[in-house]
C-alpha cells in the first residue's frame, strides 16, 4: 500500500467546497449554530496557542533580555544594555569552572550513555539472549527514577562507615575515586542510557537484514558486518540519543545537588540555584548562566545536525528483509553478565538501598533486628504532617500538569501538522527548541516574568492586585510549560500516523475542528496520549529543580521535601516517601498498561456473547421452520 500523504486543512479553499465551515458567512453570521462553531474553533485553537505563549515563550523572552538588560525588570526599568553578567561568568573561576565541568563531564557522560544504550538495545533486539524481552521494561523503569534519588543513594552506599562499609570495608581508593568527577560521570551515565536505548531501539525496527546478507556474501563475519555496515547506519539514532544524554546532564540539577556537592564539583545548574537563593540576589548573573546553558545545548542541536547533513542513512525500501536473529553462542554468557551488570548498578542496588533505608531507624546502627521499624512510613502517613501535605499537593499538581499538557498538546500538534494557519511552520520551530531548555532556566524565566514591575499595571500583584508570583499557582504553570513542548512533539509524532482521508471524510460530513479531535484524532490516539499523559505525571511527580525555585513558602513539593529531610539527616522518613513516590508511579504506569487490556477483553467476550446469542437464535428459527415445513 501506498501512504496517503499528509494534507493540510485549509480553510479558505474547504470553505469554497463547502466540505469545513470553519468561519461563518455573512448569510450565516447571526446563526446561532455558526457562531457557537466559531467559538468552539477559535477556543480549541487560541487557547492552546495563549497557554504555550503565556507558559514557554514568554518566560524565555524574560530571561533572555534579562541577561542582555540586567535591569529591565528593575524598580526604575532601563533599557540600557551591558554585558557585564557574562562579564561575571568568565571573570570568576568559580563561576567559568562550574560551566566548564558541567560541559566536560556532559560530554563525556554523553559518549559512555551512548555506548552503554547501543549495546543494550543491539542485544535486546537482534541477539538470542536471555531475558531481552524484559528490558524494555527495566529500561522505563530507570528512566523514571529521578537523579537526585540515585546519587543520594549511591552516596550512601559508597559512604565511609555507612551499611555496605560497614560489611564490605570500601578500600580508600575505591571511595575517594567514587566522591570525585568519575563518581558523577557514574550516576549520569546511569541515568542517561535509557534515552540512547530508546532511540536506537527504534531505529533497530526499520534496519533490516539485506546490509548484512551483502556483507556475508564478499567474507565478513558478524561482527565485521555490525561494525562496518549497521553500526553507521544507526548514526543517527546514536546521535540524537546522545544529544537528549548531553542535554540531560548538562541541565541535570538531582546529581548536582547531591553527588556532585558531595564530591565538591560545583556545576553550572547548583550555580544557578545559588545565585537565586543566596543574598544578595543576583538575577543577572542566573540569567547568563541560564543563557548560555541554553546555548550550548543549541550548539549541541547544531553540530549533529552539520554531522548528518554530510552522507544519507536511509535503510527502509521495498528491498528491506526481515532481520535475522544473532546467535551468540559462547558469548551469550558475557552478554547476560554486562546486562545484569548495568541493571543492577542503575536500578536494583540504589533502589535497594532507599527501600532497606525506609525501614531503618537509625542509618549508622546497621541492619540489626532492633533497627527495624515501620515508624518511618507512620510518621509520613501521619494526619496533617508535612509529608503527606508534600505527597498530596505533588500528587495533584501532576495529575493537573498531565490532564492539561496532554489536552492542550495535541490541538497545538494539529496546529502545525494539519493546518495552513499562517505561523504553523514558527510554531513548530518554536516546540521543537524548547525541548532542550532545561527546567530550571525555564523555572528562572517564571521569576523574570511573573514578577516583572509592570505587571502592577494591570492588576497582577501588589497588595491588591492578582496574586501569581509566589502561589502554588506559579509553580503549576510552571509545570505545565515545562511539559507541553514534549507533549506537543510526541502528540505530532502520532498525528502523522493519522490518515488523511479519516479528516476529510469527517469535514465532508460538517465536522467542526473541535469534533475532529473530539471524535476522531483523540480516540485513533488513546494509546499514544495516555504515554504521554504518563511521561508528564512521571517527571512532575519527580521534578525537582523548578520545584526548589518556585514553590511558595510552607508549601514544599514532594521532591523538595525529600531533599530537606536528607539534608535534616532524617534518611529514613526521606526514603520512606521517596519509596511512596515511587509506588505511585509504579501504580499508574500498572493501571495505565493494564486498564486498555482489561477493557478489550471485556468487548471480546460481549463481542462473542452477541455471536453466540444471533448464532443461537438463527438455529432455533431455522429448527421451527424445519419443523413447521414438516407439518
Amino acid at each position: 500500500m501506498v501512504p496517503h500523504k499528509h494534507r493540510s486543512i485549509n480553510v479558505a479553499e474547504d470553505q469554497e467546497k463547502g466540505i469545513v465551515n470553519t468561519f461563518t458567512t455573512p448569510s450565516s453570521l447571526f446563526s446561532v449554530k455558526s457562531l457557537l462553531r466559531l467559538v468552539g474553533q477559535v477556543v480549541v485553537i487560541g487557547v492552546p496557542v495563549i497557554v504555550l505563549v503565556l507558559f514557554v515563550l514568554y518566560p524565555l523572552a524574560a530571561i533572555i533580555l534579562q541577561s542582555v538588560f540586567p535591569q529591565l525588570y528593575a524598580d526604575v526599568p532601563s533599557f540600557t544594555p551591558s554585558l557585564d553578567a557574562l562579564h561575571q561568568v568568565f571573570a570568576f573561576a568559580e563561576n567559568y569552572g562550574a560551566f566548564i565541568n558541567s560541559l566536560w563531564l556532559s560530554a563525556t557522560t554523553a559518549v559512555l550513555a551512548s555506548l552503554i544504550g547501543t549495546v543494550l538495545a543491539i542485544l535486546a533486539r537482534r541477539t538470542n539472549v536471555p531475558l531481552r524481552r524484559t528490558m524494555d521494561t527495566l529500561v522505563w523503569i530507570v528512566f523514571f527514577m529521578p537523579s537526585f534519588l540515585v546519587g543520594e543513594a549511591w552516596s550512601l552506599i559508597m559512604l565511609r562507615g555507612g551499611i555496605p562499609d560497614q560489611y564490605l570495608h570500601f578500600p580508600n581508593a575505591l571511595v575517594n575515586g567514587f566522591f570525585s568527577p568519575a563518581g558523577v560521570i557514574f550516576i549520569l551515565s546511569l541515568k542517561s542510557f535509557p534515552f540512547v536505548y530508546l532511540s536506537v531501539s527504534a531505529a533497530l525496527h526499520g534496519l533490516g537484514s539485506e546490509f548484512e546478507d551483502a556483507a556475508r556474501s564478499v567474507g565478513a563475519r558478524n561482527w565485521r558486518a555490525w561494525l562496518s555496515i549497521n553500526t553507521p547506519l544507526l548514526l543517527p539514532a546514536i546521535l540524537a540519543g546522545g544529544l537528549i544524554a548531553f542535554a540531560e546532564s548538562l541541565s541535570d540539577f538531582g546529581t548536582a545537588a547531591t553527588i556532585a556537592q558531595s564530591s565538591n564539583i560545583t556545576l553550572v545548574t547548583y550555580q544557578i540555584y545559588t545565585s537565586i537563593n543566596t543574598a544578595p540576589v543576583n538575577f543577572a548573573l542566573t540569567a547568563a548562566f541560564s543563557l548560555l546553558l541554553f546555548v550550548a545545548i543549541a550548539l549541541a542541536m547544531l553540530a549533529q545536525s552539520a554531522i548528518l547533513r554530510t552522507r544519507s542513512f536511509q535503510v527502509i525500501s521495498g528491498r528491506s528483509r526481515p532481520a535475522h536473529t544473532v546467535e551468540l553462542g559462547l558469548w551469550k554468557w558475557p552478554a547476560v553478565i554486562f546486562c545484569g551488570l548495568i541493571f543492577f548498578l542503575a536500578l536494583v542496588l540504589p533502589l535497594g538501598m532507599c527501600l532497606v533505608l525506609s525501614f531503618l531507624q537509625a542509618f549508622g546502627q546497621g541492619l540489626t533486628p532492633a533497627n527495624w521499624t515501620l515508624a518511618n512510613y507512620q510518621s509520613v502517613l501521619a494526619q496533617g504532617s508535612d509529608d503527606l501535605g508534600a505527597l498530596t499537593r505533588s500528587l495533584w499538581l501532576s495529575l493537573g500538569t498531565a490532564t492539561i499538557t496532554t489536552l492542550v498538546g495535541l490541538p497545538i500538534a494539529f496546529i502545525i501538522r494539519r493546518t495552513t494557519i499562517p505561523g504553523r511552520k514558527l510554531l513548530g520551530m518554536f516546540t521543537l527548541i524548547t525541548i532542550a531548555v532545561p527546567g530550571i532556566v525555564l523555572a528562572c524565566g517564571y521569576i523574570f516574568a511573573w514578577n516583572a514591575p509592570w505587571l502592577l499595571s494591570i492588576g497582577i500583584g501588589g497588595a491588591v492586585g492578582i496574586q501569581f508570583y509566589g502561589t502554588i499557582w506559579l509553580l503549576f504553570a510552571a509545570y505545565i510549560g515545562g511539559s507541553l513542548p514534549y507533549a506537543t512533539r510526541l502528540s505530532i509524532g502520532g498525528l502523522d500516523q493519522v490518515g488523511q482521508s479519516l479528516l476529510e471524510t469527517a469535514q465532508v460530513q460538517g465536522a467542526s475542528l473541535f469534533q475532529l479531535l473530539l471524535r476522531i484524532v483523540g480516540p485513533l490516539l488513546r494509546t499514544s496520549l495516555t504515554s504521554i499523559w504518563l511521561l508528564v505525571f512521571t517527571g512532575t511527580m519527580f521534578e525537582l529543580s523548578a520545584s526548589e525555585l518556585l514553590y511558595p513558602p510552607g508549601e514544599p513539593t514532594m521532591p523538595v521535601q525529600i531533599v530537606s529531610l536528607f539534608n535534616d539527616f532524617k534518611l529514613g522518613p526521606g526514603m520512606a516517601l521517596a519509596m511512596l513516590n515511587i509506588g505511585i508511579v509504579t501504580i499508574a504506569l500498572i493501571v495505565l498498561r493494564f486498564l486498555p487490556w482489561l477493557v478489550s477483553q471485556l468487548l471480546q467476550r460481549r463481542a462473542k456473547r452477541k455471536t453466540i446469542d444471533v448464532s443461537t437464535s438463527q438455529t432455533v428459527e431455522q429448527e421451527l421452520r424445519v419443523t413447521a415445513g414438516r407439518l
